[in-house]
């Protein structure tokens, strides 16, 4: 276990948020502490594990960005997947959006690819070269089934990641920067292997949603300890800065809505000690309509924010 100074300023000074269950109960119910620092407002835990032993954290097989074709068993995780497939399209376009180059020429970067599913259907639908596609993911199980299944340039690290002195119209962190220990290492990286006029794309759970305030600790996306840090807009400009990177677009992503108000539902139910009955799904399903209300509303509200970075 390890404490940590704020990334942004470099300071030890915080102040308590919250207390958080490990929703798989990996570390034997003790609670995780949310803290804010008290020089950036940023919302980090603290302490937390050290990366030689967070792995452990994810040997859950509830966990569900590494599930995939060949390990799913139960209805609920069939239906996880069946979503994620639908939405891969609505994702692409996101991050493809704004792109001059052709699909052929276009470069693209994946940091956190779990299972390869999104560069699959870069390759596959949208007809990017499978050579301009990579990916860096950590998960062994997770990254051998994205090489053996789709064929991709799958990393264990950005120090293996074998790509040359190739640089990417797009590099992608999708739910990947927050689960981050050397943080400051992976912008500096991502901002050198970013084209002149390429971009990133950072997907985010947002703290200040409205259904993190209503479920308060019991919300999902605070996901102690494997979520690090909790980055609102003016947190992440921030930490951009010190990289010459700029956010100079964001948008709400809703579909994360419902997922995080279902599973926020289910966990507060499982420390209540009640039945997850089809009165309280009909309760988080009400709460994510309220949300996605929020999000198209005020996007600040979202459940979720997708952030486009440029270079300054």
């Amino acid at each position: 276990m390890e404490t940590a100074p704020c990334p942004i300023s470099g300071s030890s000074e915080f102040s308590h948020y919250l207390n958080l269950p490990d929703r798989f109960d990996l570390a034997g119910g003790e609670p995780w502490r949310v803290v804010i620092s008290k020089t950036s407002g940023l919302m980090m835990l603290n302490p937390r594990p050290e990366s030689s032993e967070i792995a452990r954290y994810y040997q859950s097989g509830a966990y569900d960005p590494y599930l995939h074709g060949g390990n799913k068993t139960t209805p609920r995780e069939r239906a996880y997947l069946a979503a994620r497939t639908v939405l891969l399209r609505y994702r692409a376009r996101l991050i493809l959006q704004d792109a001059t180059k052709t699909m052929q020429q276009l470069t693209l970067l994946e940091i956190g690819c779990s299972t390869g599913d999104l560069l699959n259907y870069f390759h596959r639908k949208k007809g990017i070269p499978i050579q301009n596609l990579a990916g860096v993911e950590p998960d062994r199980e997770a990254a051998s089934y994205g090489r053996e299944r789709f064929g991709l340039n799958i990393s264990p690290s950005l120090k293996d990641a074998t790509v040359g002195e190739k640089l990417f119209d797009r590099i992608v962190l999708w739910h990947t920067l927050e689960h981050i220990h050397a943080i400051h290492e992976t912008l500096a990286w991502a901002a050198k292997k970013l084209a002149p006029d390429g971009l990133l794309v950072i997907a985010l759970p947002n703290p200040e949603s409205a259904d993190a305030e209503h479920y308060r600790e019991n919300w999902i996306a605070w996901d102690a300890p494997r979520h690090l840090y909790h980055f609102v807009p003016a947190t992440l400009e921030q930490l951009l800065e010190q990289h010459k990177l700029k956010v100079f677009k964001q948008r709400p992503y809703l579909p994360d809505t419902l997922y995080n108000t279902l599973h926020s539902e289910a966990l507060l139910c499982k420390r209540e000690m009640r039945s997850f009955t089809p009165l309280r799904i009909i309760n988080a399903i009400g709460q994510a309509t309220k949300g996605v209300i929020f999000g198209a509303l005020w996007p600040r509200k979202a459940s979720s924010l997708v952030y486009f970075v440029k270079k300054r």
